[in-house]
């Protein structure tokens, strides 16, 4: 590893104890690093904010929203675009759109929460935000993709 790695993934410690402490969330580096890969998003951008508890809040979100999106997809296709079609076409039963469409919503409410946190500056609110994320993400959020990009993985296994 390089020094401008290290040096980097050092600084990413220190803030992310500094944000812990500051805020009082619960979840831990490696639990919010495993669901929101927070080490890599870091490592990408090449810096950690000194307001390091918005960069993490906003990694959460990306996560999210990049999930929503694709399961956007899902129950709105693109009719120019096969793939997405071929996928769609794999949930359209009510009850595999319902199912979907309750992650969307739950992407939504992390992601419209966060951006209320951005311009209410609320530190409580910030905490219990990325406790929550992380608790939504293991006990339902990753659940259910996991179901939903198995089915299509499968099929196109076929």
């Amino acid at each position: 590893m390089g020094d401008e790695k290290k040096e980097l993934l050092g600084e990413l410690a220190k803030q992310f104890d500094r944000a812990k402490k500051e805020l009082g969330f619960k979840a831990s580096f490696e639990d919010l690093d495993n669901a929101f890969f927070i080490t890599d998003s870091v490592l990408s951008a090449g810096f950690v904010s000194e307001t390091y508890s918005r960069q993490l809040c906003a990694r959460i979100v990306d996560n999210f929203m990049n999930w929503n999106h694709y399961l956007n997809s899902l129950l709105m296709p693109n009719p120019s675009f096969l793939v997405n079609a071929i996928e769609a076409k794999l949930f359209n039963t009510e009850e595999n759109r319902k199912k979907i469409w309750e992650l969307v919503k739950g992407s939504m409410k992390m992601t419209s929460t966060n951006y209320l946190l951005g311009l209410t500056k609320d530190k409580k609110k910030e905490a219990a935000f990325i406790d929550e994320a992380v608790k939504y993400w293991n006990s339902s959020f990753k659940q259910g993709l996991t179901e939903i990009v198995g089915k299509i993985s499968e099929e196109w296994g076929k």
